[in-house]
Order: C-alpha cells, then sequence, then structure tokens
C-alpha cells in the first residue's frame, strides 16, 4: 500500500498495463516532451521508447484517426487530447466513426477537463456529448484509487472508452475528514488529492458507484471533481446536523442506477449535481433513469429530484468558479431541500 497523487496512480496504470501488454500504444499532444503536461505519462518513452509513445501534432484529427487504425490492426491504442475542449476537432471521428462505426474496437481517449477557462477549448465539460453517442463508455473518476482501477479496466475493454480526468483532481482536492488528508475543515489545498493505492493489481468494474460518504438525510449524485466539492459541502453540513450520502457514479455510462435507488430509498431526497452547463446535462439522464427503472422509489421521494450545474452559459472569458457548483452552492441547496 502506498499513498499516492491522483498523476501517479494514472501513471502507474499506464505503465502497469502497457507492461503486461505489448500492443498497448499511446500517442498525443506533448506526452513525451512535457509528460503530457500533467506529468501522467512520466516515464513512459524511457522504458518502452518511441515505438509505443508517440507525440503528435496538435492535430485531434490525426490521433484519432490513428486510434482507429491502430485498433483495425490489432493494437490498444490510448489517444490522449490534453484537454477535453480539445476533442471537439475531432468530433466526426470520435461521435460517428468510433462512436458508430467502429463501437466494437478496444479504443482508450484520454482528455482533462479544466474547469471554467479563459477559453471554451480548455474549459469545457463535454461528457454528455459522448454519452449521446452509442459506442461510448465514459469514466470520469475522482480519486487516486479510482483513476488507477479504472484506467487499467478501460485499456482491457474491447469497446471504446473516453476516459475524462479533471485537473482539479490532479493538484488538489477536499477533505472529507479521513478519505484524502488529515485536515478537518473541509477546504480546497493544492496537492491534497492523495490516497492509499494497493501495492497488488486490482481492477474497478465499470457502472459500480462509490459510496464516499455515508448519510441518511439527502443523496449526493455526482462524479468527477464535483466528488469533492460534495464532500466538502457534507463535512460542514455535518456540523450542523444534515447527514449527506455522497454517490460517486465513477463512470456514466455505463451507469449504476442501483446504487442510486439504494441510497434514494435510505434518504427520501436526491441531488444530481455536475459540472456541465444544466441544460442538456446528464442529470436529465440520470432523473430519467432513475424514474424509468424504480418509480415507486422516485414516487415515495419526500420531495422532486432536483439538480444542480453550471448556468445556461459559455464559460469562455469567465474564468469564475462561481458559474459552476460549489461546496458553498451545494451545501445551500442541500439545506433548501431539507429544509433547514
Amino acid at each position: 500500500m502506498a499513498v499516492l497523487t491522483y498523476i501517479q496512480a494514472l501513471n502507474q496504470a499506464f505503465l502497469e498495463e502497457m507492461r503486461r501488454d505489448e500492443r498497448v500504444v499511446m500517442w498525443g499532444e506533448d506526452l513525451i516532451s512535457m509528460n503530457g503536461v500533467y506529468g501522467h505519462t512520466a516515464g513512459i518513452y524511457e522504458e518502452f521508447g518511441g515505438d509505443r509513445i508517440k507525440d503528435t501534432p496538435i492535430c485531434e484529427q490525426a490521433i484519432t484517426g490513428m486510434a482507429i487504425g491502430a485498433a483495425l490492426r490489432g493494437l490498444r491504442p490510448i489517444g490522449v487530447f490534453m484537454n477535453s475542449g480539445f476533442s471537439l476537432a475531432a468530433f466526426d471521428g470520435l461521435f460517428l466513426k468510433i462512436g458508430c462505426v467502429y463501437r466494437g474496437l478496444p479504443i482508450v481517449m484520454q482528455a482533462t477537463i479544466a474547469g471554467p477557462r479563459e477559453d471554451m477549448d480548455h474549459g469545457i465539460s463535454p461528457e454528455a456529448l459522448y454519452m449521446h453517442s452509442p459506442g461510448w463508455k465514459v469514466v470520469m473518476p475522482s480519486t487516486p484509487y479510482d483513476v488507477k482501477g479504472l484506467m487499467k479496466t478501460a485499456i482491457r475493454d474491447n469497446a471504446p472508452v473516453m476516459f475524462l480526468d479533471h485537473s482539479a483532481a490532479m493538484f488538489s482536492g477536499y477533505s472529507d475528514g479521513s478519505l484524502y488528508t488529515p485536515y478537518q475543515d473541509g477546504s480546497i489545498m493544492f496537492g491534497g488529492n492523495k490516497q492509499e493505492v494497493p501495492d497488488e493489481e486490482y481492477l474497478i468494474p465499470f457502472g459500480q458507484a462509490d459510496i464516499k460518504r455515508e448519510g441518511s438525510d439527502l443523496t449526493l449524485v455526482t462524479f468527477s471533481f464535483m466528488v469533492h466539492h460534495g464532500l466538502a459541502a457534507a463535512n460542514t453540513l455535518a456540523k450542523e446536523g444534515i447527514s449527506i450520502e455522497v454517490v460517486d457514479l465513477r463512470t456514466i455510462v455505463p451507469l449504476d442506477v442501483e446504487t442510486m435507488v439504494r441510497s434514494a430509498d435510505k434518504t427520501g431526497r436526491v441531488l444530481i449535481v455536475h459540472e456541465a452547463m444544466k441544460r442538456g446535462g446528464v442529470a436529465g439522464e440520470i432523473a430519467f433513469r432513475l424514474q424509468e427503472d424504480a418509480p415507486d422509489t422516485v414516487a415515495s421521494l419526500k420531495i422532486p429530484i432536483q439538480r444542480l450545474a453550471a448556468m445556461n452559459l459559455p464559460l469562455a472569458g469567465r474564468p469564475d468558479w462561481n458559474l459552476t457548483p460549489s461546496a458553498d452552492s451545494i451545501a445551500a441547496k442541500v439545506k433548501e431541500m431539507v429544509g433547514a
């Protein structure tokens, strides 16, 4: 067991899978020259050489096309876009070609969400777009333990996987009082997202949510860095006697409806939180899946299912985290829902 940062855990997943299977290859932007910008490809070139990992021009269409060709020839490619908004430059290849025509190929595309930034290329959270494509599985981890186990599963999967990390999860994290850091005040801290990760190999199945914190008054359903905001809100509200159960979906395709239903049966209230814009976001799909799969549970809720998401505004030129949910806005919404 070792305490790893998110980046270290992701890097371990890449190294272990490339050692295990010589068909695994990587290419993308600045993987060698800048260790993937975030540091998650460090040491791969030194160990495997240029035949297994390559820097590409800033051309997402080329990265996507190379991934399709490599998979058709029997390799198991990992394409890296650096930032999630960059993937939209290759949307035809990703949505139509991989997501529809070649949905049986073993391809992993990894990109990083960076939150509201000075431009949309860096700031967009595009998971709803890929959730709508029939072939993609969509993975959005929040912790070091999860990112390693989920990436190893993704690389071994025989279908396309869109793997969306979050830069804030890479470099910082909220404390829930025990899970990530020893601090108790729920504050955000640089380098705070550290966790014990087993030395032995493990995989995390897709479609298996994780209850990051148990509670009795409300079920908070979320994923990616919003898990940290949710845990911080839960930590604060616990001091006021309000108990939140934080359900980390980990994957939004496939979706673990059963865990959400069990939690909703216990708490009687459901709040869905995501960073992307509210209109057309995945919260709507989650809420309707609950309605379709568990109508009795939804009918018995103390209050209708609620959602909290980014404003229906372009985030470009608005590097202001107030446009997206935060620990404070989550806590305020929860208090409204429980009548506190």
